[in-house]
């Protein structure tokens, strides 16, 4: 048995003896998942479906709705079922999720983890612990006098048939944010 296996076993049986089931220990974290224009980023729903098959809550939103994301989760934040927000967002849905985690941090709320996508940029929210930017051609994310969590901009350009849309539909891609996501918690 692999050392990764035997862990992972051990992390099952510690839950059990304190009564919560693995899915309700990936149920703590949620995943806000934001399209492009004209909701055109569906790569966003298969994402969310390979993470909700893996117990880890996922909803997909439109690039105009930071402020129905925002209010999801500071509603699930405070019913105490979530406790690890991930925003992710392409293209102008990544613009947005700029807007849902300023949202967040006027509630008091931290957001694990912000996955942007091909997307302008900008500073990053003092809420936001850690920020992943991927990016073909969009711009880059930056870390602002007092932020104290950490930024990452990773320029996928130079692999092969990597693009704008790409980026959010590649299954490359969505292994590359599932691991993300397990990092931050999920």
């Amino acid at each position: 048995m692999s050392l990764r296996r035997w862990w992972s076993c051990c992390i099952v049986a510690c839950l059990c003896l304190l009564g919560v089931d693995q899915a309700t220990a990936a149920s703590r974290t949620h995943v806000y998942l934001m399209r492009g224009v004209f909701n055109v980023s569906v790569g966003l729903d298969e994402l969310a479906a390979k993470l909700n098959k893996r117990g880890v809550p996922a909803a997909v939103y439109g690039p105009m709705s930071p402020g129905s994301v925002a209010s999801d989760a500071i509603a699930e934040w405070k019913a105490g079922k979530v406790k690890t927000i991930v925003l992710i967002g392409h293209s102008l849905g990544g613009g947005a999720v700029f807007s849902a985690a300023e949202l967040l941090k006027d509630a008091n709320i931290p957001v694990a983890l912000m996955i942007v996508l091909d997307a302008a940029g900008g500073p990053a929210p003092a809420n936001v612990r850690r920020v992943v930017n991927y990016y073909v051609g969009g711009g880059t994310v930056t870390a602002p006098p007092g932020f104290r969590g950490s930024v990452q901009n990773i320029d996928v350009s130079k692999i092969p048939g990597m693009d704008h849309m790409a980026i959010q539909s590649t299954s490359s891609m969505h292994q590359k944010m599932m691991g993300n996501i397990s990092a931050a918690g999920g």
